[in-house]
């Protein structure tokens, strides 16, 4: 019987191995809802379609893992995350990405993230030439807070093909043995330019859009200050978003109310021109209206800033929306 276990093992080992490739998420959401859980294990069910090794890796404590089992195990290997894949308190995806995949090609994705098996067939083929791609995420549907993001994704395609902060990314695991050592970041949306960072070749696919889900209002306040924080490592991006206020204050005091009006109205046409220049090629994703947010984008990334600021000052290092790996789960790999 156990010669018999584990030949269908290895058999199984195999068959996963020789999937297209590995579709690795992390549940970040430690409180999300059964109807919740059960919308996504509806939607990484379909990924068999794509012929993908489905891998879900979940950070929360004993009790909660348990409970989220009975929903996921049924769609793909509902995996404990490791002590050693953790850093900074949250989870470094590449690594353990890398580990628990099976497939030479691995692809990394937010839990709001909805491929197609289109889209994924579009990423492995370009896998087969690039060491890490990067596909264009978009809003569907878009509230005003999804408007924001949506009018950010355009003014950053206006200025350049890289997406910014984008929740998904595909890598080749050979590709990683080549490259200098790995820092300990867990920001998923900083993933791929972490890689970047260290020598790895990244393809920004524009042309292949992927489909991202709104989260709630709540979570999306809740990632301002880390997704300016992540900025940080970019400091001219930075220095201007800093400089935007006090400037504006400044004209107001010199040159009275109309002087400023006119500063703020340059950075709007601005802002608004790049983002129409970016939904070149994109208009298909995203509406008219969205280019319409790239002003609203650039006050909030500017008051961003310096709540990102005020947190890293009182070494604020994990962000309370991001789920700690328990010491518990240290002891448990695979279920």
């Amino acid at each position: 019987m156990a010669r018999r276990s584990l030949i269908q093992s290895g058999t199984m080992a195999k068959t996963r191995s020789e999937r297209r490739a590995s579709y690795v998420v992390l549940v970040e959401n430690a409180t999300a809802s059964q109807n919740e859980l059960r919308e996504l294990a509806t939607y990484l069910s379909s990924l068999g379609a794509a012929d993908c090794d489905v891998v879900i890796l979940d950070p929360s404590s004993r009790m909660q893992f348990e409970l989220n089992a009975r929903i996921l195990r049924w769609v793909g290997r509902h995996v404990a995350v490791r002590a050693e894949d953790r850093a900074a308190g949250g989870v470094d995806l590449v690594r353990a990405a890398s580990a628990h995949a099976a497939c030479e090609k691995v692809i990394v994705a937010a839990e709001d993230i909805r491929y197609t098996p289109e889209a994924i067939g579009q990423l492995c083929d370009l896998l087969d030439l690039h060491e890490v791609v990067e596909p264009q995420d978009y809003l569907d549907p878009m509230p005003w807070w999804g408007g924001i993001d949506a009018g950010r994704i355009l003014l950053h395609r206006g200025i350049e093909p890289q997406p910014d902060h984008g929740a998904t990314f595909g890598f080749r695991r050979s590709a990683l043995r080549a490259l200098r050592a790995l820092d300990g970041a867990t920001s998923a949306e900083a993933q791929a330019r972490r890689l970047a960072a260290v020598g790895a070749e990244v393809y920004p696919a524009v042309d292949v859009f992927v489909r991202r889900e709104p989260g709630a209002l709540s979570e999306w306040m809740s990632a301002r200050p880390r997704l300016a924080g992540d900025d940080f490592t970019l400091p001219m991006k930075t220095a201007f978003f800093f400089s935007l206020v006090p400037l504006l204050f400044v004209l107001a005091a010199l040159g009275g109310l109309k002087l400023a009006g006119s500063y703020a109205s340059v950075i709007a046409f601005a802002a608004v021109g790049l983002a129409i220049r970016g939904r070149a090629g994109a208009s298909t994703f995203f509406p008219l209206r969205a280019c319409f947010f790239a002003p609203l984008w650039v006050l909030e990334r500017s008051v961003s800033v310096y709540w990102a600021l005020f947190r890293k000052l009182r070494g604020a290092t994990e962000d309370p929306a991001r789920v700690a790996v328990p010491a518990e789960s240290r002891e448990r790999h695979v279920v």
